[in-house]
Parts: C-alpha cells; structure tokens; sequence
C-alpha cells in the first residue's frame, strides 16, 4: 500500500512538471500572435512615362507618311508631310519676303556710290539756289516756308547718304532680316509633323492621300524603355490613406510569378471616371521588368503602417 502511494505521488509530481514547460502563459501567446498589417488594393494599368498623340493645328490634305508603326525615330524627325496648298502660298511669300530682307540689308551695307552722291548734292545745290531767289524776290511767307523745307529735306538727304548707315538702321536691318529667315523657318516647318522626343511609332491612324481636319489625332509616338504605373479603381476612401513616396507592391497579370517594388510618384487632385469616383495615382517601378508592354494590368498593393 505505501509502494502504491509513492508511485502515485511520483507520477503526479511528474505530469505537473511536464505541464508547466510545454503551456505558454498568457504573454507569451500574445508576443507570438501575428501583427495584423492593414493594407489597400487597386487595380492599375501600364502606361509609359512619355508619350503623345500628334495632329495638325490646321486643316491636312493629301497627307505623306513618312513613317511605319513599331519604327524608332529621334527627336525632330519628320513623321508626315501636310500638303496642303495654303502652306505652300505661306512658304513663297516667307520666301519673298526674306529675299527682300537680304538686298536691304546689302544695300545698306555698302558706301554709296559715286552716283548717289553727286545727285544727292545736285539736289541739295538746287534747293539753295531756289530758296534764295524766292528771298531775293520777296515771296509770299507760304512760299518761302516750302522752299525752306525743300532745303532742310535736301541737306539732311545730302547728310545722310554721305555719313552712309547709322548704327540704329543696320541693326534694324539686321533685326528684318532674322525675322525673314525665322518665318521661313516656320513656313517650312509647317508642312511636317515632328516627333517631339525620341521614341517609337505607336500608332497611325491616317493612310498616304488622305484630309483631314485641324487637330484630328494622326500619330501615337511614345518612349518604350521606361513606364509607371496608373490605378484605374482607387476609390475616394482609399486615397485619402496614401502619400506621395509610399512604397507599393505590384504583380503584373502577364507575370504573375513576379513582385515588384513601387512608389506613388503622383496623386490626382480630382477625380476620373464617370460613373463611379476613382482617382489616379501614378507609381514609378523600382526595377523596370523585362517584356513589359503598354496597356498590360496590374494588381498593387499599399501596405499601411
């Protein structure tokens, strides 16, 4: 009976020892429950960081293309000719006009000759002579009055042509010419449609022959080797938890066995949408993923601290 006693004491001492180092106590549990981290999602869309839709400011007819879609240009670089006749009345009288502009400027360059003197002051002489006949024959103060100013007229002539150009009329000889030279400029410019960065011909939408109107889109051009990032459902409660520098969490459908890093870059001031108030946000990639394409989805997530 006493052995039975022990034995039974022994087994108990045993079992509240195991007890006591295999149960956690109450802070224990709590240190090892998981953080709950609350987070946002959206919806987002590939979009590159520098693109734009071309036109004409005016009215195109029998439009060239220069270009094909999927080509490379540089900035600069002629994509399509406007051929419209009204451009080509504007290239020849900008073509006159700066014509007109050099010979005055040369004219005014040179000494004057010979010839120009000599009738400047036969001029000059004649004037002198007639003043003082009309003064010697008492004339009429109206009389008078105008042979004074033919006199005054014929010596500043004089004057004028043997000094040769002041330094105010070559400069403003100068200043006709670089306008001539910068309306032909423009005349010409005129005719073409230029790509405003380098870049890669997206998108056509006009044929060789064809008119159209002012500002009708023709030409899609955008830079392909950088995007970003534009949700297309982030609803007005969710923005209001987001702030530009905001790290995010993207997973392109295309490849989704992929995470890649983010940050919101921009944050619209208003709305989009028309049935439903969304608000774009712009997110730059912290690494710019092979075989990523314009147009192509995304799911991002913003985690909140």
């Amino acid at each position: 009976y006493l052995v039975f006693i022990f034995t039974l004491i022994l087994f108990s001492m045993v079992i509240s020892a195991c007890s006591s180092d295999t149960e956690p106590n109450q802070d224990q549990l709590l240190d090892d429950a998981p953080s709950l981290v609350q987070e946002i999602s959206a919806s987002g869309e590939v979009v590159p960081v520098r693109w734009a839709t071309l036109s004409f400011s005016n009215i195109s007819e029998d439009l060239e293309v220069l270009v094909d879609e999927g080509d490379w240009v540089s900035k600069d670089e002629r994509l399509i000719r406007n051929n419209n006749p009204q451009l080509e009345a504007a290239l020849l009288q900008a073509q006159s006009t700066l014509e007109r502009a050099q010979f005055a400027y040369e004219q005014i360059l040179k000494a004057p000759s010979e010839a120009t003197l000599k009738s400047a002051f036969s001029a000059f002489i004649a004037a002198r002579i007639n003043l003082k006949q009309q003064e010697d024959n008492d004339a009429s103060e109206d009389v008078l009055r105008i042979a004074q100013a033919e006199f005054d007229a014929a010596r500043a002539n004089y004057d004028a042509v043997f000094r040769g150009p002041s330094q105010e009329e070559i400069a403003a000889a100068e200043i006709d010419l670089e306008s001539a030279e910068l309306s032909l400029d423009t005349a010409e410019d005129s005719f073409y449609l230029k790509a405003p960065f380098e870049g890669t011909v997206v998108d056509i939408t006009v044929k060789t022959g064809e008119a159209i109107g002012a500002f009708q889109p023709v030409l899609v051009i955008a830079d392909l080797e950088e995007f970003q990032i534009v949700t297309t459902d982030l609803s007005e409660v969710d923005v209001t938890k987001l702030s530009l520098g905001q790290s995010a969490e993207i997973i392109f459908d295309a490849l989704s066995d992929q995470v890649f890093s983010g940050r919101i870059e921009k944050i619209a001031e208003k709305s989009s949408g028309a049935s439903s108030v969304y608000y774009d946000v712009v997110l730059s990639l912290d690494e710019m993923p092979e075989g990523l394409r314009w147009g192509m989805t995304a799911f991002i997530t913003f985690p909140l601290e």
